[in-house]
Order: structure tokens, then C-alpha cells, then sequence
């Protein structure tokens, strides 16, 4: 009797307690939602690059965005980034991108893709895979981490 005495008090506190607790929120991620996001940005990054628009270009990546480069230092933050962006403009380069994967959760994703980079009077082309880690910043896509991997020169 005494044991009931001393384990009832604990029961009733453990079930108020437990009935009292707020609800957690549920929310399913929808990835083709952000596919479909992540392909309007990669579509702004395009136009950006052939109309040489720095503000349009310059809000794709986060302030403390990266490039990973082969065979040279990373270029680090979105001013360094804007730096690599006025030279593309000089040299006219344009390009174009494809999904070919998007891996993730409502606050980063990991999209792969292929695409190309050109010399919009055709003196070179550049065709490879991409990766990059997108970081959702004040409710809009910003490129986190972006890495870009050649394909080997082709003969045409």
C-alpha cells in the first residue's frame, strides 16, 4: 500500500506533464518544391553571367559563400566572389546548367548538375559537373559552397 501511495503521485504528475506538452510542429519537406526553386536560381545565374547584372549575380551566393577551385586557392566571401564575376563579364562568358540531383533538408541542399561555360564569340567552351551546397538564407536559396569539375578537352 505504501509503495502504491508513493508511485501514484509520480503517475498523475507524469501524465499532466506529458498531456501538457506543446504539439511539434510537422512539416514535410518538399523537395521538387525546392527543385523547382534551386532551377529559378540556376536560371537567374545564367541571365546574370549574359547580361553581366553584378546585384542579380551578387545575391545568388551568401556572405560567406566559397569556390572551390582546381589548383588554386578557394575564393572566399561574396566580394571575392563579385571579383571572379567582373572578370567573367570582361571576357564575355556566359553558361548554361542542368540538375541532375538534389539531396537535402528545408535549410541546405546538394544539388548536382552538369552545364557549361562559353566564350560568348565561341573562342572556347568548357563543358563539366558542378556541385553545389545551398543554404536557405532569410527564405530565399543562396549558393553556400560551389565547386565546378571539368570535363576533359574534346576535339572538335
Amino acid at each position: 500500500m505504501r509503495s502504491i501511495v508513493l508511485i501514484a503521485p509520480a503517475l498523475l504528475t507524469f501524465a499532466f506533464l506529458s498531456c501538457n506538452q506543446p504539439e511539434k510542429a510537422t512539416s514535410q519537406f518538399d523537395i521538387e518544391k525546392a527543385k523547382l526553386e534551386i532551377e529559378s536560381r540556376l536560371r537567374d545565374y545564367e541571365n546574370a553571367m549574359a547580361s553581366g547584372d553584378k546585384a542579380v549575380f551578387g545575391n545568388l551566393y551568401a556572405e560567406d559563400a566559397e569556390i572551390f577551385h582546381n589548383g588554386r586557392p578557394s575564393t572566399i566571401g561574396r566580394q571575392a566572389i563579385l571579383e571572379v564575376f567582373d572578370g567573367w563579364v570582361k571576357d564575355s562568358v556566359i553558361g548554361a546548367y542542368t540538375t541532375t540531383g538534389l539531396w537535402g533538408n528545408e535549410e541546405m541542399l546538394v544539388e548536382q548538375g552538369t552545364g557549361y561555360f562559353a566564350h560568348a564569340a565561341g573562342k572556347w567552351k568548357s563543358s563539366g559537373k558542378y556541385l553545389l551546397v545551398w543554404k536557405k538564407v532569410n527564405g530565399e536559396w543562396q549558393i553556400y559552397r560551389d565547386t565546378w569539375f571539368s570535363d576533359p578537352p574534346t576535339e572538335e
